[in-house]
């Protein structure tokens, strides 16, 4: 009778071409393999495998070409029910972009591991086009990151947390923390850090061939000159040496504090964060995915009430 354990007798036996190794690889015997297969061509009313040399033949090929999807599906299905067996014992794979991460989203997972311990938790933090690539091919249970190309993508579902408009900031020894009558293109002069920011960047007015970074005109994406996948690590550039980045304020209130980094009294219409939920169309979301999502939600509403950086943490930029 074909099924899903005779579906992987087949491919393993095509990928070794042998049958102790094909045996070994599926951990039962020779002999318990070479039963299978004999009875499995006997129920099918074919040879699958040309002797000695274990060839597939055009019947074992069909097998082969079908077999991968149908064992693919199978794993999507159990992996399905395992989803929706509970907090307790149930796994969530989250992949996050930089600045939800670093906002709320990395809080929010140390909180849900807090009220289930034996829940597990993979977390990966990655530029956001390729969190949304993950929740597409199946890799991520749940995206958190932007939403702006993911929103028009038919096989995916979004929801959207935050909005706000980015801030620039820099070391405060940087020579854009004194430059008097600031503007965009004074940032143009120097490196700028972070991930990859959506299409609208594009349509500014901004000079090619800059240190600042690229346009990819067939991505419609900005590139910026130093691209990193964490938020930590552009702070971390930033406070090191020349280079320019964004945030939203609270994300670097301590550095303001301690008279580290200083926000630049500039804005560019363009540069927002519009981040949120990502999952596929069609599947169910399991408790954990739930959960984590409700504690998003709560930690998001406490941040849009956090007041502005008092007056004086911000650095202004005197008149000329």
């Amino acid at each position: 009778m074909l099924s899903v354990r005779s579906l992987q007798l087949v491919l393993a036996l095509n990928r070794f071409r042998s049958f102790n190794r094909a045996a070994a690889s599926l951990g039962v015997s020779q002999p318990s393999l070479t039963r299978s297969l004999k009875g499995l061509e006997d129920s099918l009313g074919v040879q699958l495998f040309d002797r000695p040399h274990v060839a597939p033949t055009v019947f074992g090929q069909i097998l082969i070409d079908r077999g991968q999807a149908v064992i693919a599906s199978f794993d999507d299905l159990t992996r399905e029910i395992a989803r929706l067996k509970g907090l307790e014992t149930g796994h969530l794979k989250v992949v996050m972009g930089p600045y939800p991460a670093d906002i709320s989203g990395d809080r929010a997972v140390a909180l849900l591991s807090t009220r289930y311990p034996r829940l597990t938790v993979e977390v990966t933090v990655r530029d956001w086009t390729r969190a949304t690539a993950d929740v597409v091919a199946g890799v991520a249970d749940l995206g958190f990151a932007d939403i702006t190309e993911a929103s028009q993508n038919p096989n995916l579902v979004t929801e959207a947390v935050h909005a706000a408009s980015l801030q620039f900031f820099v070391a405060a020894d940087h020579p854009l923390a004194t430059t008097p009558g600031l503007t965009i293109s004074d940032l143009l002069e120097f490196p700028w850090v972070g991930p990859t920011a959506p299409s609208s960047l594009q349509r500014q007015d901004v000079e090619p061939e800059r240190p600042f970074g690229l346009v990819e005109h067939e991505q419609k994406r900005f590139r910026p000159r130093i691209l990193v996948e964490s938020f930590s690590a552009a702070k971390r550039i930033v406070l090191a040496g020349a280079a320019v980045s964004a945030c939203v304020p609270i994300q670097i209130r301590h550095e303001i504090a301690a008279r580290e980094l200083v926000l630049l009294p500039i804005r560019l219409p363009s540069l927002q964060l519009n981040y949120g939920f990502i999952s596929r169309h069609g599947r169910s979301s399991s408790p954990a995915m739930q959960s984590f999502m409700a504690i998003v939600r709560s930690l998001e509403m406490d941040i849009c009430a956090e007041p502005e950086p008092p007056p004086g943490l911000e650095r202004h930029i005197p008149d000329a």
